[in-house]
């Protein structure tokens, strides 16, 4: 018997890249998109996760999850060898089973048919039978087995957060008002259409959404100058800006910086800014049959014309913001913080190394992903197993 070639690679699994390496992981994996166009399909692939997750009752922590993981996934594979339909549909799969939220392949898929063939639709379903002559068996062994390359970029680690959750203990601990934290929870749900959560963990994505919730809920691009924090503690949006816009004993409370809360928020107002200056061309296929919540009827054609002036994002941009405001929003905090663009600040736990734009720290994350060569034994941490 010939002796095994076969090589044992020992892959530490990363739970956040920085800002550089997320970059790095991007620019290799996008081959001959431009980075516009990469947007376009990673936001076309983030609403199409939304629309079938909806469908499916899923909460929004297990929505949010799987557009995280499509992203992570496109770190690894690139855009042209996987459909997003099926890269979406099996993040889905995955992020179900992480939140108990189980639903079969099967389901989700059928799920995703009256979004994606409204022509099949009949008395608001798709019939079983129509599904099946649409390849409904072909997907479903095509989702299980990209499900098996997601779980390689995650690691096969299964414990997951999202920084929803947080938005509302943090918000508490504020002192924030109702209005207030529905907003930045609703920020923190289009956060994740970002790659904001590749980079900062949950407790960051709570407070920039807090942040930059308040910083939109202002309409200005004014930001307020020392000296808004009464005695009585944090209340209003300004007061929000002025706390987290600015560096004090709150970073060591939440383990944060000033930068790291920048950061998202810039994330965010790119992300609002693509949205508008794009917004007649999404929009047609953003509003699909599919309803707003599991309970609700499909839309009539007077409701769909209705919502063709709205945003496809959750949380709704006041009239006040143009790509114009927004833009110079970012520049205002620019100039607020000139020590250097926020994207380079990255999440960097105790103990870790960080990685700077020389290192190849993105390439040993790549290196032997998705391949039948030899064994890949998954760590969770630094330590060397004996």
């Amino acid at each position: 018997m010939a002796a095994s070639s076969s090589k044992a690679h020992v892959k530490h699994f990363k739970p956040y890249f920085t800002p550089l390496e997320v970059e790095k992981l991007s620019a290799k994996q996008r081959g001959k998109l431009s980075v516009s166009r990469e947007e376009k399909v990673r936001q076309q692939a983030c609403g199409f996760i939304d629309a079938v997750g909806v469908r499916c009752g899923f909460p929004r922590r297990t929505i949010a999850t799987a557009q995280t993981l499509h992203m992570r996934f496109h770190l690894f594979f690139s855009y042209k060898e996987f459909n997003y339909i099926e890269t979406a549909l099996s993040t889905l799969y995955v992020s179900s089973k992480l939140h108990d939220t189980i639903k079969k392949p099967r389901d989700i898929i059928l799920a995703s048919f009256p979004i994606r063939y409204p022509n099949l639709v009949r008395k608001g379903t798709v019939d079983i039978a129509t599904a099946e002559a649409n390849g409904l068996e072909h997907e479903r062994k095509k989702v299980l087995a990209i499900e098996r390359l997601v779980l390689e970029t995650m690691g096969f680690k299964f414990g997951v957060e999202t920084g929803l959750r947080g938005v509302i203990k943090i918000g508490k601990k504020l002192g924030l008002g109702k209005d207030l934290c529905q907003n930045a929870w609703r920020v923190a749900v289009d956060c994740h259409r970002t790659q904001a959560p590749l980079s900062f963990p949950p407790h960051i994505i709570a407070l920039g959404s807090i942040y930059t919730a308040s910083l939109l809920l202002s309409e200005t691009t004014k930001l307020p100058s020392n000296g808004t924090i009464t005695s009585n503690g944090v209340h209003s949006a300004p007061q929000v800006v002025d706390l987290l816009g600015r560096c004090g004993a709150w970073e060591t409370e939440y383990s944060a910086t000033a930068g790291h809360i920048d950061d998202i928020a810039h994330h965010l107002i790119d992300l609002y800014t693509t949205i508008l200056s794009s917004l007649p061309d999404t929009l047609p296929s953003a509003h699909t049959p599919s309803p707003v919540s599991p309970k609700e009827p499909n839309p009539s054609s007077s409701q769909t014309s209705n919502t063709s002036t709205s945003s496809p994002t959750e949380f709704p941009l006041p009239l006040y913001w143009t790509s114009q405001t927004l833009t110079e929003l970012k520049i205002e905090l620019r100039n607020r913080r000139p020590g250097g663009p926020p994207a380079h600040v990255g999440w960097a736990p105790a103990g870790s190394e960080s990685v700077n734009e020389n290192g190849n720290g993105g390439d040993e994350a790549v290196e032997g992903m998705g391949k039948n060569e030899g064994t890949i034994r998954f760590l969770w941490d630094e330590e060397e197993v004996v």
